[in-house]
């Protein structure tokens, strides 16, 4: 079904039609499928929603030296993350001068020049010279002036956060209910091997995306022998949900292991993990995964061997790009023993052989699931009892939206 079969709605009535949708999980009714495929609803929601939430761009140890930096877009705006003598820093990316970003591409530098007529800035975004822009006073007193304009940011368990929001809540107490998940991890010394950059445009909305990640109902029919050892359903207990208040930015499930201490092999979740397990955590820990989702562009994975993690960035109405174990590699938090492993990058290609079974497995249900927006006969949904998470992420965004929407 092509998207000329269907009249789509417009943004006026397409907002109309979400705002009139209940934001309590339990109620909240599936969005309309235009909010997967709308060019102009996704400009709402990069203006609404993403420029005022906390955006994951990285992690500090990326930046590990003074003069190390990262550049990132958020919600459109590029920006750079910056680690100086002073620590990080985030500040637009924009020349103040005629409006040249300074830079697409991270790496490391003590300043940086515009490309266009040389303006040049600090590791903290201060001017340090302007050529031909008058005598030593008039640029003095320029450079006293001008600054890239700073960027809200906090650090979460090593994570960096951005905000464009000047006003927006803090992060932190957002993320409270997530805190006992990371008990005993840090304790053994971990260390992060970053996702391998993939600029590759997966071909679905960012929120299909990561509703795929959240729904525990899938993996029993999708992922038959690649997750079979960590049911959703089991007689002894599967998935376990846990509660969303309206002021939380996490979206949190557990599944249990059929046994302690497996993780990710060769042939997905399995007994014989490939890394081996964190000898810090606590028994209930070595026996379960917990899917941790932070919209909207971040998930996590806790599991007795390792902490993975993705990064997601929406690009289009119906382009999202991703980086993680499944997709291009890496994104994962171990302990520094377990990277000290003489075979470390045997077993690591094993995880990530895995990860590209169950990431076969999901391509082709997030391309039908994309082109079932389009379809005249798609019908309103319904959520199920293993849903419950889809819902709490739906109400979520429905309150992101209404906040967005009555924006001045």
């Amino acid at each position: 079904m092509t998207q000329a079969s269907k009249a789509a709605k417009s943004l006026p009535d397409l907002l109309a039609s979400v705002m009139a949708t209940s934001a309590t999980p339990g109620s909240a009714h599936m969005l309309p499928e235009d909010c997967y495929t709308s060019v102009d609803f996704f400009a709402f929601e990069q203006a609404g929603v993403f420029a005022r939430s906390w955006i994951c761009v990285g992690r500090a140890e990326d930046i590990p030296d003074t003069g190390d930096y990262l550049a990132a877009s958020v919600a459109g705006e590029p920006i750079l993350v910056t680690r100086s003598e002073q620590g990080i820093h985030v500040m637009s990316a924009v020349c103040q001068h005629r409006g040249h970003v300074l830079t697409s591409t991270s790496g490391s530098a003590q300043r940086f020049r515009c490309p266009a007529h040389f303006w040049t800035y600090d590791l903290n975004g201060k001017l340090l010279g302007a050529p031909r822009m008058g005598t030593r006073p008039e640029l003095e007193s320029l450079c006293k002036s001008v600054q890239l304009p700073p960027i809200r940011h906090e650090i979460w368990h090593g994570f960096i956060f951005v905000n464009l929001d000047a006003e927006a809540a803090p992060l932190a107490p957002t993320l409270a209910k997530l805190e006992p998940f990371w008990a005993n991890y840090e304790a053994a010394d971990l260390a992060s091997v970053p996702p391998v950059a993939n600029d590759k445009v997966l071909p679905w909305n960012w929120k299909l995306h990561l509703e795929n990640f959240t729904d525990a109902y899938h993996p029993e029919f999708v992922h038959g022998g690649t997750h079979d050892f960590a049911p959703s359903v089991h007689p002894d207990g599967g998935v376990a949900f846990t509660d969303m208040a309206e002021t939380d930015n996490a979206i949190v499930r557990s599944v249990p292991l059929m046994k302690s201490d497996g993780g990710m092999n060769q042939d997905g979740w399995g007994e014989t993990p490939a890394f081996p397990p964190i000898a810090t955590l606590a028994p209930e820990q070595r026996k379960r995964l917990t899917f941790a989702m932070i919209p909207p562009s971040m998930t996590l994975m806790f599991s007795p061997n390792a902490i993975s993690y993705q990064i997601v960035r929406a690009v289009s109405a119906e382009g999202t790009t991703t980086a993680n174990d499944r997709v291009s590699g890496g994104g994962w938090l171990l302990p520094k023993t377990t990277l000290a492993l003489a075979d470390f990058k045997q077993r690591a290609a094993r995880v990530q052989q895995g990860g590209g079974k169950i990431w076969a497995q999901d391509l082709p249900i997030n391309l039908a699931m994309q082109a079932g927006k389009h379809s005249r006969f798609a019908s309103p949904g319904r959520y199920g009892p293993l849903e419950l998470t889809l819902q709490q992420f739906n109400a979520w965004l429905l309150r992101a939206y209404k906040k967005a929407f009555a924006m001045p």
